[in-house]
């Protein structure tokens, strides 16, 4: 199960994670009931939205394993509420399968190094078959008092994205 929150980029990491996952042999499926194991990508713009994912991290007490993507541990590793689960940070979402796999097995990884950024010419799973997601730049210019993004996904950047006619399926 992937659930996403947070902006266009967020929707465009989680569309490589499935992508990566379906790829190595895993359903993605469309409930956490139907789940073995949970990947939330996570957003920490503002302090809310950081404390929202925060409390429902903690509130599923199913016993399935849950990895933790996104900016939300990137930004603060030591963040109260991610003590159990699996951590995942924006720069390492091309070893999704190898978190998934460790944390099906009980353990708890935590993937937090920065690091170049993955090429982006891996499989992707569409959430609209009609929007592309093409991610040019990660980070951020500023430093508003109220957002965490360049905290997280550091100072601007640019990606390496795939060539566009891979993008159109030419």
């Amino acid at each position: 199960f992937v659930k996403t929150y947070g902006c266009s980029h967020n929707i465009s990491d989680s569309e490589y994670m499935a992508g990566l996952l379906a790829n190595y042999g895993y359903n993605i499926v469309d409930t956490m009931d139907e789940a073995h194991a949970c990947l939330l990508n996570s957003c920490t713009v503002k302090n809310p939205s950081q404390e929202k994912f925060i409390n429902l991290v903690a509130k599923p007490e199913t016993g399935k394993p849950v990895i933790v993507s996104g900016c939300v541990p990137q930004g603060d590793r030591n963040l109260k509420g991610l003590e159990e689960v699996s951590v995942l940070g924006v720069t390492q979402i091309d070893r999704v399968v190898e978190v998934v796999e460790e944390a099906l097995k009980g353990h708890k990884v935590k993937l937090l190094a920065k690091k170049d950024l993955p090429i982006l010419d891996l499989p992707k799973i569409r959430k609209n078959s009609l929007v592309e997601i093409i991610p040019l730049s990660t980070g951020c210019l500023g430093s508003c008092t109220y957002c965490k993004t360049r905290h997280a996904r550091g100072k601007q950047a640019r990606m390496t994205p795939k060539p566009l006619w891979n993008v159109l399926g030419k």
